[in-house]
């Protein structure tokens, strides 16, 4: 369960963190700030883009978009907000299929509004780096009381799943005063279990989490268990920089024959396999139709489709993914 924590008056240089040097684009967005993307703390396959917006416009159902220098959409945000108020973080979902460049590439970020009607503004982010440039990545954990505060102190510890290290640990003093505590630490990316003493008077009330930054950030989170069971919560913090790469690994093997012909789409598979799970998308991210095809052969009509490029995934059911760009005209 992921969920946004409220803004809470604490001197915790929650800016620090964010130790890239932000963009500023033309007008009508030059008081409109945007920090270089970078993967999503917890989801491989999402993209953050931290912003601060000072301006009077609030850029109405907004939803930005990463391109590499290609113009390929790398990844899209889905229209949330009504729009852009203060501080705060917004996400991106990779386009499916998508491979992302194991190395610095340059970007460019853009932000469209009224459901993807009207282009705001644009950024250029040369050379950009996803992961995040620290070996040991900064981040807060958290304790919420829901229920009656009370006073005591709760001990946490952090494991690391693949070799049952514990890589951090600490306490919490608890109080009836306030309801949420944080403490902080340090962690490369890889995968974790954060657990906490389990006595009393932590039960149900309560929930325990982790975040990169308690202000801006949603952080990854979960109820306490009411009984005397240890509990623990799993977490991936930033899996995808797990090896020192940039990216996700391309999936190739065996991909099927797309052939565009007389405003159709021709998609077969030379071994005479089924195709399994096909779906296209716009050069935009969005998803134009799906289907499941049982067959090793398959159709789709591209008439009444604007000119253009448009993305071709297919998953067989084998899990491999392949994906190729068309042009339609």
């Amino acid at each position: 369960m992921r969920t946004f924590l409220p803004l809470l008056p604490r001197s915790l240089g929650a800016i620090a963190l964010l130790t890239t040097v932000p963009a500023f684009a033309q007008s009508p967005c030059d008081e409109l700030t945007v920090f270089p993307p970078r993967y999503d703390a917890f989801d491989p396959e999402r993209i953050e883009v931290w912003v601060n917006n000072q301006s009077t416009e609030i850029f109405s159902y907004p939803n930005f978009v990463l391109l590499n220098d290609q113009g390929q959409v790398l990844a899209s945000e889905e229209v949330t907000f009504f729009g852009i108020g203060g501080t705060g973080s917004h996400y991106m979902q990779l386009t499916p299929g998508v491979s992302l460049p194991t190395g610095p590439f340059d970007a460019t970020l853009q932000l469209f509004g009224n459901f993807g009607d009207t282009l705001f503004c644009s950024w250029e982010f040369p050379g950009l780096t996803l992961c995040p440039a620290e070996a040991c990545v900064p981040a807060e954990i958290y304790l919420t009381n829901t229920g009656e505060l009370n006073a005591f102190e709760a001990f946490w510890w952090v494991t690391n799943t693949a070799d049952g290290s514990q890589v951090a640990s600490g306490n919490f003093a608890m109080n009836d005063v306030d309801a949420t505590q944080f403490d902080s630490l340090c962690l490369p990316p890889g995968d974790y279990v954060l657990e906490f003493t389990p006595f009393s008077p932590i039960d149900e009330t309560y929930i325990m989490g982790i975040t990169p930054n308690a202000q801006f950030t949603p952080g990854f989170d979960g109820t306490m268990q009411p009984d005397n069971t240890p509990l623990d919560l799993a977490f991936s913090w930033y899996v995808a920089c797990t090896e020192g790469t940039n990216g996700l690994a391309e999936q190739v093997v065996d991909p099927p024959m797309m052939v565009v012909d007389q405003g159709m789409l021709r998609i077969s598979d030379p071994k005479g396999r089924a195709l399994g799970e096909i779906s296209l998308w716009s050069s935009d991210g969005r998803m134009i139709t799906t289907r499941t095809v049982n067959a090793d052969t398959a159709e789709f009509p591209l008439n009444g489709l604007a000119p253009g490029i448009i993305l071709v995934r297919s998953e067989a059911r084998e899990g491999h993914i392949f994906t190729q760009r068309i042009l339609t005209w």
